[in-house]
């Protein structure tokens, strides 16, 4: 599951990627160098957001009760005596 931040980020690494090889083929070091350090902005970023949404999702989740349990009133059985 990735939220639409994910998404948006992970164009962006393509785009910035594809941007860099463009670059690379018109000779233009500006595009490149432009291109490769939004790339890894991108993908740190990335890293960062994964990371959040990780962390968010466990400390979310429901886990085993780990509180003593609450003593209940105990059943009373009628014993052959009382019967």
């Amino acid at each position: 599951m990735t939220t639409q931040s994910q998404d948006r980020l992970l164009g962006i690494a393509v785009a910035s990627l594809i941007a860099a090889f463009g670059g690379d083929l018109l000779g233009m070091s500006l595009l490149v160098t432009v291109g490769v350090a939004s790339f890894f902005l991108a993908v740190a970023a990335l890293l960062a957001l994964m990371t959040a949404s990780l962390v968010v999702g466990l400390s979310q989740l429901s886990g085993p009760d780990m509180h003593a349990p609450v003593p209940a009133e105990k059943a009373r059985f009628p014993t052959l005596d009382e019967r």
